[in-house]
């Protein structure tokens, strides 16, 4: 192969066969990237949930019973993985193996994109950037409704490129496909719908009612699952209401300057951001060499996503996923300009930007510099904790047993890894969950038979700390017995001495 070929800066709708061997280079990487150890971590919370429908779909009678299949989000995903849990059975791999492969379809499709809106020197080195970065690895490794919406939302992008480039009805049909695919996958992927529309109208220079209609009902056919069933099962329909009366509701669990702070800091890093910025300010300052779509649609497909996430009063560390690789790619535009070819060392400053980008960013810096463990996401850091816990109650207690947790993710990874009933003292109003109107009550009258006080968490959210109080007083109240204690290690910079202290505790009340 020819070495020269990856500073290509030409712009070609067509894929050589040379081409493919590069693409098919990188989904490996990428692969083997997000393979690596897929089934060595714990399901954190959402994992549990959609890994604990995608059971119930799979026919699974023990998970139906804690699990419900109609809850926040669409079951595209759950589907999926219902398929490999049917195939494969119920681990930690297979709950996840699905998102691999979806996201190792987003740095190919991503790929595609740079080289249709820039060149091919775009699209190598941001699909290298992608395949690697640390956000985006960790976010694909997990068994999350934003990995199939991220999928659908870049694939809905692709088609509305090419279209730029073809104007043909069929493409119209795809583009509504993927966004109705992007929407089953999790509500909010119906911003790529109405970003088509936008798009489409930019590109054709005015409203052509045929166009969006071929859209329209392209959309809605494939949704129309999700809304024959809100239509005809009230079940659907009570738990679709519940829900976004409960979203409309909950406060700001972070600042307006969280999603800045996560684009600088894990997913764009301290190199890669201000790339960003410039390419936009590079691209505005230079119209005339540039067209209107290589601004316009990179620039719709991220400020209006962004724009929504940061009008939503919840915020997620996961929520950007869908955008990531647009930042990326726009990014790396800027090296992609005229400019460039006039720096005698211009293939050493396109090589280093891949390492130097990847050593950039919070995650890297914290555990291979700072040696200090990484976890922005509420208690990440906790999981093996938990799952050992939940595995010593599945052999431990009667199948019967109803368990009261502090918090509701350790609640869930009880549900999923041990199959027994379990309610949180702390569900933030999630209509999912069930209420205890009288704790006391219900622990005179055998309805609660143990206490799972998982202390851990405590210090990852402060909001917990009444409930802790309060679970504290019942397990005094009523004379709870530890009877399982898993022990947190930590070392004393003082003196370095490795010390431990309780992190989960299970009572048992006589």
């Amino acid at each position: 192969m020819n070495f020269k070929y990856f500073f290509t800066n030409s712009t070609s709708y067509t894929v050589s066969k040379q081409e493919i061997y590069i693409i098919f280079s990188i989904f490996v990487i990428a692969l083997i990237i997000r393979s690596y150890d897929l089934g060595g971590l714990a399901l954190n919370n959402d994992e549990a949930i959609y890994a604990g429908q995608a059971a119930s779909l799979a026919n699974y009678s023990e998970y139906q019973d804690q699990f419900s299949i109609f809850r926040a989000h669409p079951l595209l995903l759950q589907f999926m993985i219902s398929i490999s849990f049917y195939f494969f059975g119920i681990n930690e791999f297979t709950a996840r193996i699905i998102p691999v492969f979806l996201s190792c379809g987003i740095v190919v499709i991503s790929y595609l994109i740079a080289k249709f809106l820039y060149n091919k020197q775009t699209a190598i080195l941001s699909s290298i950037i992608l395949s690697l970065l640390p956000y985006h690895v960790a976010i694909s490794k997990q068994a999350l409704v934003d990995v199939s919406m991220s999928f659908f939302f870049v694939l809905n992008l692709l088609l509305i490129v090419l279209y730029l480039r073809q104007n043909t009805f069929v493409l119209l049909y795809g583009i509504g496909i993927t966004s109705g695919l992007s929407f089953l996958s999790k509500e909010v992927g119906v911003i790529s719908f109405v970003i088509s529309i936008i798009s489409i109208i930019i590109i054709n220079k005015k409203i052509k009612v045929k166009n969006i209609v071929y859209i329209t009902l392209s959309f809605i056919f494939v949704t129309s699952p999700y809304w024959i069933s809100f239509i005809t099962l009230e079940e659907a329909r009570e738990s679709i209401l519940e829900y976004i009366d409960w979203q409309s509701s909950r406060p700001p669990n972070h600042d307006n300057t969280y999603y800045f702070l996560i684009i600088c800091t894990d997913i764009l890093g301290y190199v890669l951001t201000p790339l960003l910025v410039i390419s936009y300010l590079y691209i505005l300052f230079n119209k005339k060499t540039w067209k209107g779509s290589n601004l316009l649609l990179p620039f719709l497909w991220i400020a209006i996503p962004l724009l929504f996430y940061q009008l939503v009063s919840v915020k997620g560390y996961h929520f950007l996923f869908s955008i990531t690789p647009l930042l990326v790619i726009f990014g790396i535009s800027f090296l992609s300009g005229d400019w460039i070819k006039k720096i005698s060392s211009k293939k050493i400053l396109l090589i280093s930007i891949i390492p130097i980008t990847l050593l950039s960013n919070n995650q890297t810096i914290n555990e291979y510099f700072l040696f200090t463990s990484y976890t922005p996401v509420l208690g990440s850091e906790s999981l093996f904790h938990m799952k050992d816990a939940a595995l010593w109650i599945k052999e431990n207690t009667p199948e019967n047993s109803t368990i009261l947790t502090l918090y509701t993710h350790m609640s869930n990874i009880i549900k999923f890894y041990s199959l027994r009933d379990s309610v949180a003292i702390q569900s933030n109003n999630n209509p999912s969950y069930q209420k205890i109107e009288n704790i006391d009550i219900s622990i005179l009258a055998n309805n609660i038979d143990y206490i799972v006080y998982e202390k851990i968490q405590i210090n990852n959210g402060k909001f917990l700390q009444s409930k802790a109080t309060e679970l504290e007083e019942y397990v005094k109240k009523y004379d709870g017995a530890p009877v399982y204690v898993n022990y947190q290690n930590y070392s004393n910079v003082g003196n370095n001495k490795l010390l431990s202290s309780p992190a989960i505790i299970v009572y048992e009340f006589n």
